[in-house]
């Protein structure tokens, strides 16, 4: 039989809330519980989150078996949608764009997001980007990847 996964885990804690349940796992299963990603996902509700965070110092504390059992008497009982939000994604401009203006400006790279932050945000920043990078011999294909808006 496979082992339980994070899903399963919470699954317990919503859906089923066994008393037992901690009780009932082999070791393999007890190792796929992580206490940090139960509650990262139980904080996904928004009925949920002021009172986990609350709770949260008291409960990063406890043994897993006490953690379960804590939360399966403060979650309601039921089938709970649990939207994930990733957070957003860092790369923001493309890397060689990066790359050119930290060798342009000898500055730092997050210095050159900024940078970048201030030139899309005119027209005439934009043509200075392309401009910049013609002069270090960008090849035109990258250079439309920049979506440059001229």
């Amino acid at each position: 039989m496979a082992s339980k996964s994070l899903f399963d885990h919470i699954k317990a804690i919503t859906n089923e809330q066994d008393p037992n349940y901690w009780d009932k796992l082999d070791d393999g299963d007890k190792k796929t519980f992580s206490k940090y990603m139960v509650y990262r996902f139980l904080s996904m509700n928004p009925d949920w989150i002021d009172l986990l965070s609350e709770i949260q110092p008291y409960l990063q504390t406890l043994e897993p078996k006490y953690f379960y059992t804590t939360l399966i008497n403060i979650i309601p009982k039921g089938r709970h949608y649990l939207k994930y939000i990733k957070g957003k994604k860092e790369t923001k401009y493309e890397s060689f764009l990066i790359d050119t203006i930290v060798k342009q400006y000898q500055c730092s790279t997050r210095d050159a997001h900024e940078y970048c932050d201030i030139l899309y945000s005119t027209k005439e920043g934009r043509e200075s980007i392309k401009e910049l990078c013609e002069m270090y011999g960008v090849d035109k294909k990258q250079i439309t990847k920049l979506k440059l808006k001229l």
